[in-house]
């Protein structure tokens, strides 16, 4: 019951929240200290690999978060960003109706790039 009022707001929450506990452990992992802005973001920058929009007829949906709410959209044959690894049997990747992040389902992701 409480976690369905928290809803993709909360989520969001946690993965920021992760996202911040990876940069610290990059940061001791690099030796500690103060580095600069630029070196930290580098540092978490993984590489990304180019989709190709497969097995969809109408459009391919990009959600902020794995199950979330719909941001974006992918039609059969565009071209998409995103990280390499899955996450549960997600991607990131970039809609292309407006242009935001998210995820979507890698089933109807194919790679053919990686960069």
């Amino acid at each position: 019951m409480l976690f369905s009022r928290i809803g993709a707001v909360g989520r969001i929450g946690a993965v920021r929240r992760v996202a911040a506990g990876l940069l610290a452990a990059a940061v001791v992992a690099a030796g500690g200290g103060l580095a600069a802005p630029g070196a930290a973001a580098s540092v978490l920058r993984a590489p990304a690999c180019k989709y190709r929009v497969v097995h969809v007829r109408t459009w391919l949906n990009v959600r902020a978060v794995p199950r979330g709410r719909i941001v974006d959209k992918l039609y059969p044959g565009d071209h998409s960003r995103g990280s390499c690894r899955r996450f549960d049997g997600w991607r990131r990747s970039h809609g292309t109706e407006h242009g935001r992040r998210g995820y979507s389902f890698s089933h109807y992701l194919k790679k053919f790039r990686r960069h």
